[in-house]
């Protein structure tokens, strides 16, 4: 699986190792790297590292002069927890396996290596330079949001009940889902609570401890057929375009990919994407655009199993807000940004009373 050289960290890359891998990818061309430049960190790295790398070439013409890498994060303890619970393969396998038989608009991935061993790993992607990383914090507008329904449609429709991805390493552990994540999320939910007790009202506390005793009937909730989840999807894994050439979104960061209900991506974009007012304006017409573009696509969907879906979805970003604090590394803006996201999806499966799904 190494299929070569896999250099975890960006300032070991040098020009015969980028020469070497894009010449294997079809982008060398039979040029050659004559410089690599490491040019600094790309957003905040709470579970990996993004880097730009500026090219020089002997023969630059139709080559990019830059590039974007993902390596391990640097910190000991996300970079065990992250190889050990197969975020790094995950993401791995999504470009590896998955991108290519999917409509979603990804960054071209033209180097992906992994290691085992090691462990290491590294992907080497397009420099969407003419695009702009989405803010967590700022939250999507009406049209932002839109295009994402649009194109989590073009992620889950295509492999839209494919008990084929069972076999593929980015959804490993599918099978038994409801024990693995009873015991995970068990083991990090005190740690979670001790970390943001004093920014977290009692509500939010109380809904992420009874979402943990029922947690291990979550995933089999639903009947509806799985499909390919990004498990993230929010303006913080979005590029928007920038300029007339860009592509309008593009979506990143595939560590948390896996198998689920469809409906998951939407609660999770639209609960932690919206003040709650403003989400409650909106997610009616939202979900049933989201059904809608399903429907026309040839998916049989009827519109209460997708409310229901939805609903149950917004435990995911509950799940998702435990495990991060405890497994990212901590930063004051991540402990803003987990508290943030608790609070706004716990509230949102409490407006909607999800648990009552699983009673």
């Amino acid at each position: 699986m190494t299929q070569g050289d896999v250099r975890g960290d960006p300032r070991d890359i040098d020009a015969e190792w980028m020469t070497e891998a894009l010449e294997a990818a079809g982008v060398a061309q039979g040029a050659s790297v004559t410089t690599v430049e490491f040019a600094g960190f790309i957003g905040t790295g709470q579970t990996g590292r993004n880097a730009r790398l500026a090219l020089t070439w002997d023969e630059p013409a139709g080559r990019p002069a830059s590039v974007v890498g993902k390596f391990p994060s640097d910190d000991p303890t996300a970079r065990t927890a992250a190889f050990a619970n197969g975020t790094y393969l995950r993401e791995f396998s999504f470009y590896e396996d998955v991108a290519d038989t999917v409509l979603i608009a990804v960054p071209a991935c033209w180097v992906r290596r992994f290691d085992h061993t090691t462990p290491d790993f590294v992907l080497i992607m397009e420099d969407l330079c003419d695009s702009v990383q989405g803010d967590h914090f700022a939250g999507c507008t009406d049209d932002e949001a839109a295009l994402a329904v649009e194109q989590a449609v073009r992620l889950h429709a295509p492999r839209w009940g494919d008990r084929t991805l069972l076999d593929l390493a980015a959804f490993e552990g599918s099978s038994d889902a409801g024990a693995r994540l009873a015991m995970f999320y068990g083991a990090t939910i005190d740690m979670f609570v001790e970390r943001l007790a004093a920014r977290l009202d009692d509500d939010v506390i109380r809904l992420a401890r009874e979402f943990g005793a029922v947690i291990h009937s979550w995933p089999a909730a639903s009947t509806s057929p799985r499909t390919v989840v990004h498990g993230d999807f929010r303006p913080d894994n979005f590029l928007f375009g920038r300029t007339p050439s860009a592509p309008p979104l593009v979506v990143v960061d595939w560590q948390t990919v896996g198998l689920g209900a469809g409906p998951s991506d939407i609660a999770y974009l639209l609960g932690g994407s919206f003040a709650p007012d403003r989400r409650v304006a909106v997610e009616r017409d939202m979900v049933e655009d989201y059904r809608e573009r399903l429907v026309a696509e040839g998916i049989d969907y009827d519109a209460d199993d997708c409310w229901r879906d939805y609903r149950l979805g917004t435990l995911h970003g509950v799940l998702i807000a435990v495990v991060a604090t405890v497994v990212a590394e901590k930063t004051e803006r991540g402990d803003d940004l987990f508290t943030l996201m608790a609070t706004r999806h716990a509230h949102h499966a409490l407006d909607l009373d999800a648990l009552s799904v699983l009673r």
